[in-house]
């Protein structure tokens, strides 16, 4: 699907950002079009701005920055900031044998201010964020949205933008994602997830989308749980009424619940209010940890293949209850499986490339 971004691994994010440098030191300015797409570009994720902004500061350290003299003294400079920093740009590689400290300071403080300005511009014409973005197995990345909302999707997640006057919409189809909202009163923020629907104005909450419930995680602020029932179908002719939604309760700050929109009425399980160390457990993967404190292994296991494209498998039934305790790194699934064998006693084979059996040994 042509509006599908698919999010790239931090080598490829560092080759754009230096193929954007590239084409903002060609003799052609750059056209109101490649703008929106450099603006685009950077407001797709923290992480790309900040390798733009490491590129540029890899020329000059900050100490000399602090020593910058500007203007150059006798430098020819085209009118125009975004020209300003093409001509130096192309001055330290055309002339890189004779280029001063200075020049370099001076390209890198135009560079800055310019993509400050980028990414600070009340402008966000062309820039709406408004497609499907995904994350592979193992994958977990960064969304900043055109009103400044922020979206971390975890691994192996789905998820669609639509941004509208009125509303703010996303429809999670697969996975986990954390929302750090932007306050708008005028425009909720409703995160839609099968049956279910979680509605927010400003706030921060996490959603997964398992099988039978909807995870939702509070970390910030008040949501509403809504379940929505689409309408009985009508003849072709006449229009198709929007779908019903209904209101069945509501969580604050700290609080966690496994929300089943099917059920008849309420949320469809407990409402767990979870201490700080609980709530850092439950969102770990936002720093990229899995954390365990005492989980049978067969839930870790459950846990841990979502991260990794192994099949992990408990053959021994004898161990499925083992509790387990432990910070692992997502994506070290080797160093996880080492500590099993040596920390907990259970034998490792690999009867397949991709298959794992844990047995007692």
């Amino acid at each position: 699907m042509d509006n599908i971004h698919r999010l790239t691994p931090a080598q490829d994010v560092e080759q754009q950002a230096a193929d954007w440098l590239v084409r903002l030191d060609s003799d052609r300015p750059l056209s109101q079009n490649e703008l929106r797409q450099l603006k685009s570009w950077m407001q797709t994720s923290p992480a790309h701005r900040e390798q733009l902004q490491r590129l540029t500061q890899y020329w000059h350290s900050a100490n000399q920055l602090a020593e910058l003299s500007f203007p150059l003294p006798g430098s020819p400079r085209p009118d125009g900031l975004i020209a300003n920093m093409r001509y130096q740009f192309r001055q330290l590689f055309t002339s890189a044998r004779q280029a001063t400290a200075t020049l370099s300071a001076v390209f890198t403080l135009c560079m800055t201010i310019a993509i400050g300005l980028l990414i600070n511009s009340g402008d966000i014409s062309g820039v709406s964020g408004n497609g499907i973005y995904q994350t592979r197995i193992g994958e977990q990345n960064t969304i900043t949205l055109a009103d400044g909302s922020v979206i971390q999707l975890n691994t192996n997640s789905r998820l669609q933008v639509n941004y509208v006057d009125q509303q703010r919409q996303v429809v999670l189809m697969a996975g986990e994602a954390h929302f750090e909202v932007a306050k708008d009163p005028d425009r909720p923020f409703l995160v839609k997830a099968g049956q279910g629907m979680v509605r927010a104005v400003g706030t921060a909450f996490s959603v997964r989308l398992n099988p039978e419930a909807l995870r939702v995680t509070v970390t910030e602020g008040k949501v509403a749980l809504i379940s929505t029932t689409e309408p009985a179908a009508t003849a072709p002719d006449i229009p198709q009424s929007a779908p019903e939604q209904h209101t069945r309760g509501y969580l604050v700050q700290g609080q966690s619940v496994d929300f089943k929109p099917a059920q008849q009425e309420g949320l469809g399980s407990q409402v767990h209010q979870l201490q700080a160390r609980d709530l850092e457990h439950e969102l770990a993967w936002r720093q990229g940890l899995l954390l365990f404190a005492g989980e049978p292994l067969k839930e870790v296991i459950d846990e841990v293949n979502r991260y990794t494209k192994l099949d992990i498998q408990i053959i021994d039934s004898e161990i499925a209850d083992i509790s387990i305790g432990g910070q692992f790194k997502v994506g070290e699934t080797e160093a996880m499986l080492k500590v099993l064998e040596t920390s907990f006693g259970i034998d490792i084979t690999r009867p397949s490339e991709n298959t794992v059996h844990l047995a007692l040994k």
